[in-house]
Order: C-alpha cells, then structure tokens, then sequence
C-alpha cells in the first residue's frame, strides 16, 4: 500500500512540507495554557521635572531690551522713532544691529 502525502500548510514562514497523511491525521495535543502575563507597570501620577527653564518677564535695566521671538537680552544705543527702528548691542553674542521697535519690549 502506498503512502499518502498531504501539504502540511501550518508552518510558520513561506515554506510548506510534505509529510505523511498519518502524521498530519495524528494532531499533538494543543500546548498547556501559559501562565497570565504580568500587570502593566503603574503610570506615574506626578509628572517628571521638565529640563526646560522657564521664562520669566522680569524687569530690565534701564536701556536695556529683550527680543521678542528668542527673548535676548541687548542694550539700546539709538532709536530712530521716525524710521521706527531701534540699533540694539545684543549682550550675548556682542553684535549691533538694528531692528524694528515691534520686534522689542522692554519687559
């Protein structure tokens, strides 16, 4: 009598195999149940301290300025109020330049 072989599909990946019909016929008996995987850890309630400093609107020296957009601190040299323009000596980095009086406040 002849062996009949059947395409055994329940393999993981792209291969399939051949095997006997009683092998196939012959199913092992299911794996025991695993145990209940662990609680998921708790989340915090208090968040973590940010690195970020905060920003702080203090007041300025006289003749002194801050940037709007990066809040840089520089020190007022001349103001063209007809031109609305400011030339400011930025403490940080020691360049001039010269700026709309928008682009200011002296908070």
């Amino acid at each position: 009598m002849a062996k009949r072989w059947v395409l055994d599909t329940e393999t993981k990946g792209t291969g399939a195999n051949m095997v006997p019909l009683e092998k196939k016929l012959a199913k092992p008996e299911p794996p025991a149940p695993s145990p209940a995987p662990p609680p998921p850890p708790k989340r915090r309630l208090t968040p973590l301290p940010s690195t970020e400093r905060a920003r702080t609107a203090t007041a300025l020296p006289p003749g002194h300025v801050r940037k709007k957009s990066t809040g840089e601190l520089g020190k007022v040299q001349a103001v063209d109020a007809k031109a609305g323009t400011v030339t400011v000596r930025w403490l940080r980095g020691g360049a001039t330049s010269t700026v709309p009086l928008a682009s200011v406040s002296r908070r």
